[in-house]
């Protein structure tokens, strides 16, 4: 996969002048606060190319190149304010960051990873983190409600290694969670290789019961879709976040896992997945296209919103759809449905626990 910011950085040599101005602002920085501009801005780089034509999975590169490029900044900020830091670390972008979809609607998800366990590590660390997670949500993203953030989830290379073992090899209920969460990590800044967690997932395609449960996550997020497969009366709103494109993010990563791959984007993920036969090339290529469709209506349902209240939604109203769209996302709801019955029933999701 090709860094992530070359996306932005193409989209400027292009002439973009919304990504050309975003860039200047991001690199003129000297700052931790006063950052809530950013959301705009990069709303405005997202609104041009859009107008441009441009797939909706460059556009999602773009945002999450900008991300980076603003999380770096801030990072190198909060390291002249601290002093060197006393050893290699890795700031890690997780879900959809390190996944490289952001959309213009995302909390903030992160977490550190750091080498040496000394107390001098552990107390500079701690301030870092504090100042980025602050930074960040001064700029628009807001802290995440379930507290997946590094002021949260610092540790040790060692430390790391031994959580993603127990989640891999004794996966409990609870740990799960967090497991979902922290299986789309990438990292943005820092010397320290995490490589050393990506061989230990790779090792959880050989635990039948870690992708049990990855499969019975795979289903709980369902379309809303009545007995005769169409979208019930009383839900006149779609979540196209929630109740559709969650559930091909989550059925893409449970299949690469499965076929051992560690790739993180959602259509690559599928390709693997049908590379390593755990997924049809049908059900594959079907799922990808309803993944390409859902993310771009969501990015045109997310700059709409801007347009009338200045603030991006994920919820869309059917009858703001044209009739094509409802098509289309009645197609995509239908085939999401039937993937999950077919994961469900291959693992017998109903008797996980």
């Amino acid at each position: 996969m090709e860094p992530i910011d070359l996306a932005l950085t193409e989209a400027a040599a292009e002439g973009t002048e919304a990504a050309r101005a975003l860039l200047r602002w991001i690199d003129e920085l000297d700052r931790l606060d006063g950052l809530a501009e950013y959301s705009s801005r990069l709303a405005r780089l997202a609104g041009y190319l859009v107008r441009g034509r441009a797939e909706a999975s460059g556009v999602l590169r773009a945002a999450t190149a900008a991300n980076d490029v603003l999380t770096v900044r801030l990072l190198a900020l909060a390291e002249g304010r601290l002093g060197p830091p006393p050893c290699p670390y890795a700031w890690l972008v997780l879900g959809s960051g390190g996944r490289g979809e952001q959309a213009l609607l995302t909390d903030q998800d992160n977490a550190l990873v750091y080498r040496d366990g000394t107390t001098e590590a552990a107390a500079y660390f701690e301030a870092l983190a504090g100042m980025i997670v602050g930074a960040l949500a001064d700029a628009g993203f807001p802290r995440c409600p379930g507290g997946y953030m590094a002021t949260t989830w610092r540790h040790t290379l060692a430390e790391w290694k031994n959580i993603f073992h127990d989640w891999i090899r004794g996966p409990q209920r609870g740990a799960l969670v967090e497991a979902e969460v922290f299986l789309d990590f990438r990292r943005i800044h820092g010397e320290l290789s995490p490589r050393l967690l990506d061989v230990i997932l790779s090792d959880g395609s050989r635990h039948p019961r870690f992708l049990a449960h990855m499969a019975k996550a795979a289903v709980m997020f369902r379309p809303p879709l009545g007995l005769f497969g169409r979208i019930k009366h009383h839900h006149p709103v779609i979540d196209l976040k929630r109740e559709a494109i969650a559930a091909i993010v989550l059925l893409a990563r449970h299949y690469a896992l499965a076929a051992g791959s560690v790739v993180r984007p959602t259509v690559q993920r599928l390709a693997a997945a049908a590379d390593g036969g755990t997924l049809s090339h049908s059900g594959a290529r079907r799922l990808a296209q309803d993944y390409v469709f859902l993310t771009d209506l969501r990015l045109r349902t997310q700059l709409r919103r801007i347009e009338q209240d200045g603030r991006p939604a994920n919820r869309v109203r059917l009858d703001e759809l044209g009739q094509d769209d409802q098509r289309r996302l009645l197609a995509a709801l239908r085939s999401i449905h039937n993937q999950q019955a077919a994961t469900a029933l291959r693992y017998r999701t109903d008797a996980v626990s």
